[in-house]
């Protein structure tokens, strides 16, 4: 049978295997018919931005973007070297991201511009369908930007569920944990930046939903951490430099629910026979346990300078 013979059920289908860009480029004015499943059934837009050409990406927002903004549910822009200043362009192109009342995943990747950054944000906060969120490879100057109201900002938005946050700094190496309270929250990965063991009490706190959390954890400061029992967190990924195996013991005593974990831990390795214990007398919940120790290059150096 040819494809354009099949029902227009299952051709919607299959259109949804698309990305909004090739599903545009290849349909659109193939006939009457395509034009009208197009623009007028079909409601699952994804649209990847990255390695599109200028040419092709003035064509879709200027040409079909109009048209289907109430069906889009998924953007990803770029400001890499293989699309300059992507971001800032689609934001010319539309009066506001408030008009994408359908939009569930929102990626934004390489972005140099705090205010642009916030400007979306405030855009999305109302946003019924938003529950991902992935800001990643970003670069500001400290001078240049408000950490924590960065921090607020996402915490706020009222559907999110899933937060995917790599923002890199001059200087700042630390996560700005919020202030503001979010009860859809259940998914948080955070590259770059560290939390301090005294933080992560208050993140438990700002996001009481909290089931997936992925993050690096600085043990230099930690005489002030006591456990805050978090008993939704079900999988944890956690990276951890020249951590102490008491401080480890606190924070598994305050996630006795999880399900999965994966540890990351360089320099103060812990032997096996030891996790053995660790698990059975504070993890007895847990299924899946993944483990990567490495000495780092300087503790090897010293060490082979001692012998």
């Amino acid at each position: 049978m040819k494809f354009e013979l099949l029902p227009n059920e299952i051709l919607l289908d299959l259109l949804d295997y698309f990305n909004g860009v090739d599903l545009l480029r290849g349909f659109y004015c193939l006939n009457t018919r395509f034009n009208f499943l197009l623009y007028n059934q079909f409601r699952n837009y994804r649209f990847k931005f990255d390695f599109v050409s200028k040419h092709n990406f003035d064509m879709i927002c200027q040409q079909h973007l109009p048209f289907i903004t109430n069906r889009v549910i998924a953007v990803s822009l770029t400001d890499d070297d293989n699309t300059p200043e992507q971001i800032n362009l689609f934001l010319s192109y539309i009066k506001s991201f408030n008009e994408f009342i359908q939009l569930r995943s929102l990626s934004l990747y390489y972005i140099r511009s705090y205010e642009t950054l916030m400007k979306i944000l405030d855009q999305c906060y109302h946003l019924c369908y938003l529950t991902h969120l992935n800001i990643s490879d970003c670069y500001f100057r400290v001078n240049q930007m408000n950490f924590q109201l960065l921090v607020n900002s996402i915490w706020t938005l009222p559907k999110l569920i899933h937060c995917d946050f790599t923002v890199e700094t001059e200087e700042q190496k630390l996560f700005f944990t919020p202030t503001k309270f979010s009860l859809s929250l259940q998914n948080i990965s955070i590259g770059i930046n560290e939390l301090k063991f005294n933080q992560i009490n208050q993140l438990f706190k700002s996001t009481p939903h909290l089931k997936h959390l992925h993050v690096s954890l600085d043990s230099s400061s930690y005489d002030d951490y006591k456990p805050f029992i978090h008993s939704t967190l079900i999988h944890l990924e956690v990276s951890m430099f020249n951590v102490v195996e008491s401080l480890l013991i606190k924070l598994f005593q305050s996630t006795p629910n999880l399900c999965r974990l994966s540890v990351d831990l360089l320099s103060n390795l812990i032997d096996g026979h030891r996790w053995e214990q660790i698990i059975r007398n504070h993890l007895l919940k847990l299924r899946v346990f993944r483990l990567k120790m490495q000495q780092s290059r300087i503790f090897l150096s010293k060490y082979r300078r001692t012998r």
